[in-house]
């Protein structure tokens, strides 16, 4: 697929006629950052700094990407079975470029889109209908737009209203080097977060979570400063009269050495002429300094819907083991798999033809999440072969064994207690049937009504 020509000219940096301070709103929302009430610079980059972000988001990345991702083919009997030939089931499972390795660049997207919103993948086709590779694309370079049915061209924030109906999309990509690229939806794979207008999805870091990351990070400024004044909260020395000159060079030398680094934090001070001392800042007590860092652990685990105690932190000292297994299935269940949901549809979607949609589609291998639970998988797979859904030898090729291949590995069997509903209903008529027929039992009640 051809690039379009370039339908806007953009350019990223023009010559300003003032200048500006690193500390400048107009220069940090040029690089996509936005200053917080407590002073600070966040965007989807400095956040990362704080551990709490950085775990959360690493944590549901690395789980998006470790689950098995194949193409399922459907059967026409309803179930379904993996599609080993089919043109892209090796390269979503395990190479989906040269460079990377599919956890690699599930990793990658998926944290994209955790941090700003949007993770984007160009999609180089190959001879025969088969894509040659999934470029990935850094979020802050694409910008999509729509041309709208009268000729319109309007570029779309995450603010956006949702497009005319008839609208064509684009996305525009600023490489670091090279010309600006126009390419039409057909060749992005685009996955959103949570959109108001179904296109951009929403940078939760830039716009929802930039005051709470702001005060974490404020916080840890505010602890390292301290620390760096070797652990000494600001004062004021007071002298009844005026210093002397000499008396000044010296209270200075040793003021110099006794509050650089924590290990003059308790050096003993020698003050001058009858001087004394005075704070003129909160100690961490007063400011409620582990207070404020343990509520913005709590605060950003709920913006980006990740449990404490998968990031090891725990919110509740009662937590017990049964509680925190719990804890972690609902996590896969209620956080993870909306993520699930959203990767399949967007594959099936944006890479499966549509001749192909019918008989084929990806799927995550939930399975996988067993490998670690020995029991639950043990219980899991004797349930399987007592309903005789699964035979000794699919047992073995689950567990990575070698199947036997004997007639009886291949057999499905049942617990001999079981049987059909109708098979049970019959067999209740026929010992009915029997206990009416028995001679015997009409003996007996020929003697009792006589």
């Amino acid at each position: 697929m051809a690039l379009l020509t370039p339908l806007v000219e953009y350019r990223a940096f023009s010559s300003p006629s003032v200048s500006l301070s690193s500390g400048d709103p107009a220069l940090v929302g040029l690089f996509g950052g936005s200053a917080s009430n407590s002073a600070q610079i966040v965007n989807a980059d400095t956040a990362l700094a704080i551990s709490t972000v950085f775990a959360c988001v690493n944590r549901k990345a690395k789980t998006l990407a470790m689950i098995p991702l194949e193409v399922q083919q459907n059967l026409e009997n309803g179930g379904q079975q993996p599609a080993p030939y089919h043109r892209l089931y090796w390269q979503l499972r395990y190479k989906p470029n040269r460079w990377q390795t599919s956890y690699d660049y599930r990793v990658m997207i998926h944290g994209h889109v955790q941090l700003r919103g949007n993770g984007y993948s160009r999609i180089i086709p190959s001879p025969g209908r088969g894509i040659n590779e999934l470029i990935p694309l850094h979020p802050d370079r694409v910008w999509p737009f729509i041309v709208t049915p009268s000729g319109v061209i309007q570029f779309m924030y995450e603010t956006s209203p949702p497009p005319p109906a008839g609208s064509k999309l684009y996305y525009q990509h600023f490489p670091i080097n090279g010309e600006t690229e126009v390419f039409p939806e057909t060749d992005i794979l685009h996955i959103r977060g949570f959109s108001v207008n179904g296109i951009v999805g929403m940078g939760v870091i830039k716009k929802l979570m930039r005051e709470s990351i702001g005060l974490a990070m404020a916080t840890e400024e505010q602890g390292a400063r301290l620390f760096s004044n070797g652990a000494q909260i600001g004062k004021v020395f007071k002298h009844p009269n005026s210093l002397s000159d000499a008396a000044y060079d010296r209270l200075k030398k040793e003021l110099s050495t006794a509050t650089q680094g924590v290990g003059n934090a308790h050096k003993t001070l020698i003050l001058e002429d009858g001087m004394s001392i005075e704070k003129t800042t909160l100690t961490m007590e007063e400011a409620q300094f582990l207070e404020t860092r343990k509520y913005q652990v709590e605060d950003i685990c709920s913006f980006l819907d990740v449990p404490l105690i998968l990031i090891n932190r725990s919110g509740d000292k009662n937590q017990t083991f049964a509680s925190s297994q719990e804890i972690i299935a609902m996590f896969i269940n209620h956080q993870m798999y909306p993520d699930f949901v959203n990767w399949e549809q967007v594959l099936n979607k944006d890479l499966l033809y549509e001749s192909e949609k019918r008989e084929y589609e990806f799927k995550f291998d939930f399975d996988a999440l067993l490998r670690a639970d020995q029991k639950g998988r043990g219980e899991y797979l004797l349930k399987r072969f007592q309903t005789g859904s699964m035979s000794p030898d699919e047992i073995r090729v689950y567990e990575g064994e070698v199947p036997t291949g004997t007639p009886e590995g291949k057999k499905y069997y049942l617990q001999s207690g079981m049987m059909p509903i109708d098979m049970a209903a019959q067999a209740i008529s026929n010992n009915i049937k029997g206990v009416i027929d028995n001679p015997k039992n009409k003996i007996e009640g020929d003697n009792n009504e006589a």
